[in-house]
């Protein structure tokens, strides 16, 4: 496999056109993701930050004053995204946004994961921007029930949200956005939203967020709004192409190689826009006819079936209730995983064995390729260091 070119990225732009104001150059895509990484970081200390008044907004430098390593973002990443905070804060561009009506919501019971914040931007619009899934399996589970409920309560939320905002600043234009489950969730509350703030809508962005039922995508109030809502789906990320993507989305490429270009810092950036490319990868079409095959091969009964079988083996019935929770069990935690599984009857046997068998996709080339590339960098590199 060829080797990858290494991209510049959103914190590349901010060094290139930071010193841009929106007066001068219009918001773009790489402005979006910007504002919606920023959204997975964790301000919930951040009392003022709660308010849903306008007037109580924060300029987006004096809530970066106010966060520390602790206060770092709350989604699936590996990576740090308050550098990136701090970067724009810095800038001519993003100096002057302002940050209002933060929300936190997790429920168990409810099976609801729900984050939001929203910006105010110098060109008299407002960002609403929807964190993705974070670590609780309360996200995790909502994620899955949206292959076979109508609604999630993020999704309801997500609406109530944006029309919160948009009633909040009647003066300002409406754009909407997030990545992952956030990315659904802004092209879901665009559709939602009322005719009238359908018209104050500028656009909404998903960013390699899953999609939806074809059915959904035949409704008059999702053709209102098609041609507002951009989705942006890396060449080999499985994440974006779960469900249906009626709606044309952009194809885009990442430093980062397979599920990993899901990361929305390693996308690549060049001048204002992502670094568009033609195609899926052959990866991303295989997981792309694969998905889709599982998808419609099992009824809403079967899906839901599966959710709650896999997540009682993860949650260890109910003892578990984040990812945290179930990697500082080790092998307690592993044991009782294993456990569970043996355990179970034999038609939540049957309904897991059978969905992973529909679900699995043959990845062992790509990931031989990937390890082969990888070790012939390393090489590559230790000879260097040796000449």
């Amino acid at each position: 496999m060829a080797e990858k070119n290494e991209h510049a990225t959103v914190f590349d732009y901010l060094r290139w056109r930071g010193d841009l104001t929106f007066a001068q150059d219009g918001f773009n895509e790489v402005d979006n993701l910007i504002l919606c990484i920023i959204s997975y970081i964790n301000f919930k200390k951040i009392s003022r930050l709660w308010s849903t008044d306008p007037e109580e907004a924060m300029l987006i430098g004096d809530v970066c004053a106010l966060l520390t390593s602790e206060d770092e973002q709350l989604g699936l990443s590996e990576e740090e995204y308050i550098p990136l905070m701090r970067a724009a804060a810095e800038t001519p561009r993003f100096g002057e946004v302002k940050m209002f009506a933060y929300e936190s919501r997790c429920d168990d019971v409810q099976e609801m994961q729900f984050n939001a914040v929203s910006f105010l931007l110098p060109d008299e619009s407002v960002f609403v921007a929807f964190m993705g899934t974070d670590r609780s399996f309360a996200g995790w589970k909502e994620d899955f029930n949206m292959s076979f409920l109508e609604a999630v309560p993020a999704q309801t939320r997500a609406t109530a949200y944006a029309s919160e905002i948009a009633a909040a600043c009647p003066n300002c234009a409406l754009r909407i956005g997030g990545h992952s489950k956030g990315g659904n969730l802004a092209a879901w509350a665009a559709v939602h939203i009322s005719e009238e703030l359908q018209e104050r809508l500028v656009a909404a962005y998903n960013n390699d967020g899953p999609g939806f039922s074809k059915g959904f995508l035949e409704r008059d109030a999702y053709k209102r709004v098609a041609d507002k809502i951009h989705t942006y789906i890396p060449e080999s990320s499985i994440v974006g192409v779960l469900l249906e993507h009626a709606e044309d989305y952009a194809v885009i490429d990442s430093n980062n190689r397979a599920i990993m270009q899901h990361e929305p810092l390693s996308w690549g950036v060049i001048g204002k826009k992502f670094v568009h490319l033609g195609e899926r990868s052959q990866l991303g079409q295989l997981s792309d006819g694969v998905l889709q095959e599982w998808i419609g091969s099992m009824s809403a009964k079967e899906r839901e079936e599966f959710c709650e079988a896999l997540f009682e083996i993860l949650s260890m019935s109910g003892k578990a209730r984040t990812l945290d929770d179930l990697r500082n069990g080790g092998l307690a935690g592993a044991a009782a995983l294993l456990k569970g599984y043996i355990g179970a009857d034999e038609k939540k046997k049957h309904v897991i064995t059978e969905t992973i068998r529909r679900l699995a996709v043959d990845i062992k080339d790509e990931v031989v390729r990937s390890a082969e590339a990888g070790l012939k960098s390393a090489t590559k590199a230790l000879k260097g260091l040796r000449e």
